[in-house]
């Protein structure tokens, strides 16, 4: 009688231990469309074309008469080496040439002697020949103190620096005092021939930028400006610390409200419809198919091969094989077998 009540008090305890383990929970991600209507980036304003100018001499600098931002005519003075200097250089080329003239001239009236006498059989032949080298010795010495003079003008004439261009002074890297060699950079111009917006752009954005983006460009002030661009260049070498690219839009009508170094927003409207992404941590290979794990209706692992587009950073745009709200698995993928029932979602 006790035996039976206690076989009685057992069972479901035994019932208990036989009830299968609910599914472990699963961290998977809801595919959605992410369509990027608009973004909207800060920039300034640059110009399409800056040139660094240096002299085309060595010297002193002497004077620079421009300061950042300064505003310039074409053929404006924008700097100027030490002219004392320069001066003394092309009167010792002047007087150099001078001596050598001189001494052309003796040699020439030596030689007219010494050819006489020749002639008349009172010199040696040696006596005309050492004539005739000492004419030819002093009249190449002419034609290099000539040169010497030419090249002392020449580098007194490149002692200013004028500006090639309307345009603005954009940078300064010489002041004045600095001792430069020929080409050294002493300033940069931005001519007005155009001007730009210059912004950054992250991954995920230049990954589905159209080759031929439109971007719409407007001051960051009270009264704001607003004109239309198209992307000219994208820089090849991407920034290490932010990870950005950096765009140079051309305006269409850069009126005088965009000035140089004014700041800007550059809104960029996106043609295409909107991308299903996945974490490249959700795909996973089967001979030469990629997979993901889907999520289906009973919680059940389904395998679907998917078809690869492009890589936006960390993600990876999906062409074919998934809908917009399918639920993918996206860690613990290799502990998954088909058909295997799935416990609630986590989210990441």
């Amino acid at each position: 009688m006790i035996r039976a009540l206690l076989m009685l008090l057992a069972l479901p305890l035994a019932a208990q231990a036989q009830e299968i383990a609910p599914p472990r929970p699963v961290v998977s991600e809801i595919v959605t469309d992410a369509a990027m209507t608009a973004r909207q980036f800060p920039g300034v304003i640059a110009a399409e074309v800056e040139t660094t100018l240096g002299f085309q001499t060595s010297g002193r600098i002497g004077a620079r008469p421009v300061n950042l931002g300064d505003t310039v005519k074409k053929g404006q003075v924008l700097a100027t080496l030490d002219q004392i200097t320069l001066a003394e250089d092309v009167a010792a080329a002047e007087a150099a040439l001078r001596a050598a003239k001189a001494q052309a001239e003796f040699a020439a009236q030596s030689l007219t002697r010494a050819t006489e006498l020749y002639r008349r059989g009172v010199a040696p032949e040696a006596t005309l020949e050492a004539a005739q080298a000492n004419d030819t010795a002093a009249k190449a010495s002419v034609q290099a103190a000539q040169a010497d003079l030419t090249r002392a003008r020449d580098a007194e004439a490149f002692g200013t620096l004028t500006a090639p261009e309307d345009g603005v002074v954009s940078l300064i890297l010489a002041e004045p005092g600095t001792v430069v060699s020929p080409g050294t950079p002493v300033l940069r111009l931005a001519t007005a021939a155009g001007r730009e917006a210059v912004i950054d752009v992250p991954d995920e954005v230049l990954a589905v930028l159209p080759d031929a983006a439109r971007f719409t460009v407007c001051t960051r002030y009270e009264d704001a400006l607003e004109t239309e661009g198209r992307l000219r260049l994208i820089e090849p070498v991407a920034d290490a610390s932010t990870r950005s690219h950096r765009l140079r839009i051309a305006l269409d009508n850069a009126g005088r409200g965009f000035r140089l170094g004014a700041l800007v927003s550059a809104r960029l409207e996106m043609p295409e419809a909107g991308l299903l992404t996945l974490p490249r941590a959700a795909l996973w290979e089967e001979g030469d198919q990629t997979k993901v794990w889907r999520i289906g209706p009973a919680r059940r692992a389904e395998a679907v091969r998917v078809t690869l587009g492009r890589q936006i950073g960390p993600r990876v745009v999906i062409t074919e094989g998934l809908a917009q709200g399918d639920e993918v698995l996206i860690r613990g993928i290799h502990s998954v077998s088909e058909g295997q029932e799935l416990g609630a979602r986590v989210s990441p």
